[in-house]
């Protein structure tokens, strides 16, 4: 799990960040009211997300990447009315964990606020995502008043879950079971609706290339906390290199149409235009050429078809900001034609998120 803090509409939001090696990877957010979710530090509360993210993954033999967000109403404030900006859609489903309001006065008006804040966030996810709504009981096995009102059913679902006796969520089976299980069901029906071709679906919108203005806005954001080489990195190169046999491995970031090297092992980048790490961040999966001299969208590219060392192979995924821009790349290449049959894209995404977590645990100024 990385933990680290996001930045959203000004407000410092905490996140933690999981991943499941596989294909086809999905997305889930889980955003956890901090009276009972700790911040990932907390052993009890990291063991819980991390089985949870185990059979989800289990379940959906899929990829998997889980964000899990704790203080639930900063979140909800956050993203009221900017949606589109905090971009929950990249999510298939957001599981939102809440107490049910048994604890007095404080406890309803806690639940009634954020219920209010969900209600104005929720639609507006409607057409990517769906919600499901955990109603966490510590108190006797009674329904308490319902803040979730009028939300459509379509859209949102909900299961109780009993907590433990410091009322707290405890690691085990009884505890992450019904809720993976109802998870693995709305991203089953993502898949099938993102197979059927159905428009503006999670993976559909993720697949697009970002508008290249938030997206340097996102590099501008990253450049601050980074220098020049970053010594942090130097490790997930060498890893690079080793795993595909190749004599160059990269992280780079792609600012204002130009090559920013974050760390290397063969050859630096340079600053020349048109950077074949273009594609890579134009495409939300891993590129792979094997043979660059046989892909046309490089016909006129001067690393391909120009100096006395053309590359040849290239493979890359890209590499994203905390809210989902594709900044940049982790890249691997040759001045050979290799078997793209050599490259597994799963360890190339492994190495991509190992490269975005040394980025995100880099302290701030």
């Amino acid at each position: 799990m990385v933990g680290t803090r996001g930045a959203t509409s000004g407000r410092r939001i905490g996140v933690a960040r999981l991943h499941r090696r596989g294909t086809a990877v999905q997305r889930v957010l889980v955003v956890g009211d901090g009276s009972f979710v700790n911040e990932p530090d907390d052993p009890a509360q990291r063991r819980f997300t991390e089985q949870l993210a185990d059979r989800i993954a289990a379940r959906t033999r899929r990829g998997l990447d889980l964000d899990v967000v704790w203080d639930l109403a900063p979140v909800l404030h956050a993203v009221t009315g900017a949606t589109e900006a905090w971009r929950l859609w990249r999510y298939e489903a957001v599981v939102v964990l809440v107490h049910e309001p048994h604890a007095g006065r404080t406890g309803r008006w806690r639940s009634a606020r954020v219920g209010k804040l969900a209600r104005q966030v929720i639609p507006a996810l409607a057409e990517a995502s769906r919600v499901l709504v955990v109603r966490l009981r510590s108190g006797p096995d009674e329904p308490g008043p319902e803040p979730w009102g009028g939300l459509d059913r379509s859209i949102v679902s909900s299961v109780v879950v009993q907590l433990g006796h410091d009322g707290l969520l405890e690691p085990g089976a009884t505890r992450a079971d019904p809720i993976a299980d109802l998870v693995s069901a709305l991203l089953h029906r993502a898949a099938e609706r993102a197979s059927l071709g159905a428009g503006r679906t999670a993976s559909e919108r993720r697949a697009r290339p970002d508008p290249e203005a938030e997206r340097q806005h996102a590099v501008d954001r990253m450049s601050e906390r980074l220098g020049g080489v970053t010594p942090h990195l130097e490790r997930v190169v060498l890893l690079a290199r080793n795993t595909f046999d190749v004599p160059f491995a990269q992280v780079n970031l792609l600012d204002h149409g130009r090559v920013r090297t974050l760390a290397f092992v063969g050859a630096p980048g340079d600053t020349a235009e048109q950077p074949i790490c273009t594609i890579s961040v134009r495409s939300a999966g891993p590129t792979i050429i094997a043979d660059t001299w046989n892909d046309h969208r490089l016909d006129t590219n001067p690393h391909v078809h120009g100096g006395d060392h053309p590359v040849r192979f290239y493979a890359a995924h890209p590499i994203e900001s905390m809210d989902g821009y594709r900044v940049g790349t982790l890249c691997v290449f040759d001045l050979k034609p290799h078997d793209p049959r050599d490259v597994d894209p799963s360890v190339l995404r492994d190495l991509a998120l190992l490269a975005e977590a040394e980025i995100s645990a880099l302290p701030e100024d």
